[in-house]
């Protein structure tokens, strides 16, 4: 069963996103709270949930100012639970990547099919990132693996987190979203060998789970570009 939390500023979409959320049997709703809400001083300390929720769906029914603080706010009240950030607006492409940024571990825009809303649920619950195209490709063309070895030999850097050409292989498709046994037939590696090297290379870059290896990569492996 995944517990989903919902905050959410608009009644009308917290309602409809309670029922349909409430209509799948691995899913239940239990808790909300409303744009209001989250801006009481107090709302922390009045979040103590029966259970600790699986799933937190951070929905945004109009422009929220401050969204930054509040999804910072958010984070640091369940470090450890994954966030869906659903969009009812156009947002620009940086948005999304922003949103990810600061903690979420996805991005869904309201006009995506209601299928997709389970879908992306599901997966963030299974520790993947939910995020389009255009982000993937944006990871991507920051991660060139071959790219960093040719810049980091022309200037004598060692490539972040003294990962092997393997690793930094297996991080990107860690950031595009892949299970582990995706990377095993892109690589042509088993299941466990991927799981060897995850293992690894969390050691070496000291993060705890797929979310923090991709941020860890943006950050660091993208400065290496020329």
């Amino acid at each position: 069963m995944i517990n989903v939390f919902i905050i959410c500023n608009c009644n009308i979409l917290l309602k409809l996103l309670c029922q349909h959320l409430s209509s799948f049997d691995d899913i239940s709703v239990i808790e909300t709270l409303s744009h209001d809400e989250i801006e009481q001083a107090d709302f922390l300390k009045r979040t103590v949930l029966a259970q600790k929720p699986d799933l937190i769906l951070f929905a945004s029914g109009s422009h929220w100012p401050d969204l930054k603080k509040k999804l910072l706010r958010v984070r640091k009240r369940f470090p450890n639970t994954p966030i869906i950030f659903l969009s009812s607006r156009a947002e620009p492409e940086s948005m999304e990547f922003n949103i990810i940024k600061w903690g979420a571990r996805g991005f869904l825009n309201s006009t995506a099919p209601l299928g997709t809303l389970i879908k992306a649920a599901r997966a963030c619950y299974a520790g993947e990132i939910w995020a389009s195209r255009k982000f993937a490709g944006r990871i991507m063309d920051d991660l060139g693996e071959e790219k960093l070895f040719v810049i980091a030999r022309k200037s004598g850097q060692e490539i972040p987190g003294k990962l092997t050409r393997q690793e930094l292989k297996v991080i990107m498709l860690i950031a595009l979203g892949f299970r582990n046994a995706e990377i095993g037939k892109k690589l042509f590696i088993s299941e466990n060998t991927v799981k060897t090297h995850i293992n690894r290379i969390f050691k070496k870059i000291n993060v705890k789970n797929r979310l923090q290896a991709t941020l860890w990569a943006t950050k660091h492996l993208a400065s290496q570009k020329a």
